[in-house]
């Protein structure tokens, strides 16, 4: 793989150009590159930039997003209708005003069989370990978790 005609092929540093060619002041390289070759190839990206700028922008699609037919209760784990008011199987409510972070919360204590690591969850779940302690006693105090 060649550098590009501005960088050194050696060490990658920026090269000085004079009328008798190159030379890098990193690594000491020196070279004959007649100036049209420079020229030349700074033309040809100088074009292409150009070129990639004129062209008509399409749009990027987008997939729309799946809507999830099933959710878990919060509860009993039990697979019910998404948007259930009530888990048919414990008749527990499932809107207990927690915020999505206190689901992932939830979800991420359910995945790890109810043991966790308060570091290890807080950097998994990109959150301060403040923030997971007060999700987790607000879990509690909603009765969400139990502690056995």
């Amino acid at each position: 793989m060649s550098a590009p005609p501005n960088r050194c092929p050696r060490c990658g540093y920026v090269l000085r150009y004079s009328r008798t060619g190159y030379a890098c002041d990193f690594c000491g390289l020196r070279g004959t590159q007649p100036a049209s070759s420079i020229i030349a190839s700074l033309e040809t990206s100088l074009k292409r930039r150009i070129q990639s700028l004129l062209e008509p922008q399409r749009p990027t699609p987008y997939n729309q997003p799946v809507q999830r037919s099933f959710q878990t209760c919060i509860f009993c784990g039990q697979s019910i209708p998404f948007g259930s008011v009530a888990c048919p199987a414990c008749r527990k409510p499932q809107s207990l005003g927690l915020s999505e972070q206190d689901r992932r919360v939830f979800d991420y204590i359910t995945s790890h069989n109810g043991t966790i690591s308060i570091s290890n969850a807080a950097a998994e779940l990109s959150i301060s370990i403040d923030q997971l302690t007060a999700s987790i006693e607000l879990l509690k105090r909603t009765g969400v978790l139990r502690q056995e």
